[in-house]
């Protein structure tokens, strides 16, 4: 039986002496793998189709095990991206990660619009050559995607007390914990300290799109930091 997707192409693998094989997550079926036979020999024409990144109708064939991709129409590559060395590695990176997070077969259209508006913003923000909004694209887009997997992080008030935060306080975050909680009440040895301009990062990224996310302005002290934490919270998840 074929079945036809509408795809992003998250990580493609070497397989065989001329196969390959693709991972994709669909707007029909969640997580999927399929296998393209011959796809490295020389001239065959399906390999430009399927860059990672790039958004396609994919047609695969299924009986059992992993599918044979039959078919595939790139819809958009987001050239902006791809001639951009820095934007690339960071969004080629998200998307690994993103992988690694997805289960198969679970199918979410909530998570696919996130993932397809992820991109979009990525390329406006590659127009302008603007690596910093790229790198707090790709920490919202993480932290929203992991809060639609069920592991929301109160980052408004303390996770364990619910007081409210003050200036004058050390905070840390704590995904063992359900977020961000007072020096005092952290009991989790492998949490994070915290800063406050992180917390309103994390804020934003919660109670806005993601195209809310390429106004902010931040200095790189919070940029590394906010990263920090998406990369602590996502190795926390897996």
């Amino acid at each position: 039986m074929e079945y036809r997707y509408t795809a992003i192409v998250l990580k493609k693998r070497e397989v065989g002496e001329t196969d390959r094989l693709y991972t994709f997550y669909t707007k029909e079926q969640g997580k999927v793998r399929a296998v393209a036979k011959g796809i490295r020999k020389s001239g065959a024409k399906l390999a430009s189709q399927l860059e990672n990144g790039t958004l396609a109708d994919v047609a695969v064939a299924r009986t059992r095990g992993t599918g044979k991709i039959t078919g595939a129409l790139a819809e958009e590559s987001y050239p902006e991206i791809r001639v951009r060395f820095g934007m690339l590695r960071t969004v080629l990176a998200t998307l690994d990660r993103f992988e690694r997070l997805i289960q198969f077969d679970e199918p979410d259209q909530k998570l696919y619009r996130l993932l397809v508006d992820f991109l979009k913003c990525s390329e406006k923000s590659a127009k302008t050559d603007d690596e910093v909004c790229a790198r707090l694209l790709s920490a919202a887009f993480l932290f929203r995607t992991i809060a639609q997997l069920g592991y929301g992080m109160e980052v408004r008030v303390s996770a364990v007390s619910g007081r409210k935060f003050f200036g004058h306080e050390r905070f840390f975050f704590s995904p063992a914990q359900g977020g961000v909680v007072f020096s005092s009440e952290c009991g989790d040895n492998q949490s994070l300290p915290i800063g406050q301009n992180a917390i309103k990062l994390l804020r934003v990224f919660q109670e806005h799109p993601l195209s809310a996310v390429m106004k902010v302005r931040v200095s790189d002290r919070d940029t590394h930091e906010i990263e920090r934490v998406i990369r602590y919270l996502v190795d926390w998840v897996l």
